[in-house]
């Protein structure tokens, strides 16, 4: 399958086995149950930033109830510990047992999850995760939640994001099964891949059709991801509220054109500049590129910014009439100054920063 992503025309790089392209062509559909989250698995789950109609109605929800939110705290495990009191008395256990062995059963998904999440936009995991967890949805009865997650990297934008398939599974790993094995030396891990391979053949028996797999995954990411950003900008920028001025979003919008001059990149800055993700036709005018140069760049700083003018700081020199060091030390003082804006105005993706950052800086062109 090595290549197959980037010929299917999807724009995704890497490399899947058989079987999670068949049961991706069969889950990923509009009604299929599956949520898509950043690629960070931590033991709250991972970011929520799609949820499909199958997801909604398994967990009982709304999709906007979901989106944004880690997924224990949402539908898995932080809600489901809420409802073990019955659960616990009918297995003959006290309350903090039951809770520790879900916890347990969550700490193998998130092993699960951070093992096969790792990897970059070039050499994205091969590698699907499996796990059984214990979830809610809101009722007193928590039930056994299958979880398949895939991550994969998307090209032009090097977004990391992972589709998580799931399955109610409680008739084939009732609850009580799964928590008499959620410890250690319990046999969780047998349990666990007893039932991957269970899954296995069951998709080797269906013999789906994996031939649009990859375009699926990659339209749903993309459009569920894109679509929900976009709509919510809007809407504050129309009510003029939410944590920007309202002048800053019509600001971004009517820049935000396809001519003007603007770059979208990560925001992990450092004395290198940031990672280019896309730079808009008025970009590349402006600097006389072509995007196909500098796309996926680390190094902006040595293509338009401080660095090159090091390279160029003897013509500047006699430019300006100043001498070498004086010349050099005003450069560091504009740099620092708007590596200080870029930094001021970062946050996370649940406390993004209010600050717009504004500087003026110095900048070569590629023909000068």
């Amino acid at each position: 399958m090595t290549g197959s992503f980037l010929r299917s025309g999807a724009g995704v790089k890497g490399m899947l086995p058989l079987w999670a392209h068949k049961l991706l062509h069969d889950s990923l559909s509009t009604q299929g149950c599956f949520s898509i989250g950043d690629v960070d698995v931590t033991d709250e789950g991972y970011t929520i930033r799609y949820a499909s109609p199958g997801f909604c109605d398994l967990f009982d929800c709304k999709s906007s109830d979901g989106v944004g939110k880690r997924c224990c705290n949402f539908a898995g495990y932080n809600l489901a510990a809420r409802h073990l009191i019955s659960v616990a008395k009918t297995l003959g256990m006290d309350l903090q047992e039951a809770k520790t062995r879900a916890q347990f059963a969550l700490e193998y998904f998130a092993q699960q999850g951070t093992m096969f999440s790792e990897g970059t936009w070039d050499k994205p995991s091969s590698g699907v995760a499996y796990a059984l967890v214990l979830a809610s949805n809101g009722t007193s009865e928590p039930f056994v939640c299958e979880l398949v997650l895939s991550s994969r990297w998307e090209l032009r934008t090097s977004w990391g994001y992972s589709v998580i398939l799931h399955r109610d599974v409680t008739n084939e790993v009732p609850v009580r099964k799964l928590l008499e094995a959620a410890c250690p030396g319990g046999g969780f891990d047998q349990l666990v891949q007893e039932q991957k391979l269970g899954l296995r053949r069951r998709l080797s028996s269906a013999g789906i059709n994996s031939r649009s797999a990859v375009l699926c995954f990659q339209q749903d990411a993309l459009e569920g991801w894109t679509g929900k950003l976009i709509g919510k900008a809007r809407e504050i920028a129309k009510n003029v509220q939410g944590p920007f001025p309202a002048w800053e979003y019509r600001f971004m919008q009517d820049n935000l054109s396809t001519q003007q001059s603007f770059l979208l990149a990560d925001c992990g800055l450092t004395d290198d500049g940031v990672t280019l993700r896309y730079t808009s036709p008025g970009f590349c005018d402006l600097f006389e590129l072509n995007a196909s140069e500098i796309a996926v760049t680390r190094y902006c700083q040595q293509l338009i910014g401080c660095h090159v003018i090091r390279k160029n700081i003897a013509a500047l020199t006699a430019q300006v009439g100043m001498d070498l060091e004086q010349v050099k030390d005003r450069l560091r003082y504009v740099y620092d100054f708007v590596l200080g804006q870029a930094k001021a105005s970062l946050g996370s993706w649940d406390r993004p920063s209010k600050h717009l950052g504004f500087a003026f800086g110095l900048c070569y062109k590629a023909t000068s």
